[in-house]
């Protein structure tokens, strides 16, 4: 029977590391988005604000996926703006103009005249 306890709370455990691992580990897109706020200038918390509400899916998957694909920062920077822009619009409609999304709008801005002029 002790046996059996020890077991499952084992499993327990390693469920909980796995579960945190891909939450906030290496791979997570966590660190990328991390250094891709402080990289233009974006409160951290507006960031991943702006990202949540404009991204399509998972902010973190898509943070992954750019990191994956080893751009720049400056590459990922403007390969984001489009979800970011999304994020300011959704964001405002549903609370009105806030003082955080526009210290952050000129930055936007200028990404995705960039991501504009790529096409």
């Amino acid at each position: 029977m002790v046996h059996i306890q020890a077991v499952i709370g084992f499993l327990i455990l390693v469920a909980l590391a796995v579960f945190f691992w891909r939450r906030y580990g290496i791979g997570s897109g966590r660190a990328f988005g991390n250094r891709l706020a402080a990289h233009n200038g974006i409160p951290k918390n507006t960031f991943y604000y702006l990202l949540e509400n404009g991204v399509k899916g998972s902010s973190r998957e898509f943070l992954a996926s750019l990191e994956q694909s080893n751009l720049s920062l400056d590459q990922a920077s403007v390969a984001i703006a489009p979800s970011l822009s999304r994020g300011i619009e959704r964001l405002e409609a549903r609370f009105g103009t806030q003082e955080m999304y526009d210290k952050a709008k000129p930055i936007v801005a200028r990404l995705l005249a960039e991501s504009e002029q790529k096409r």
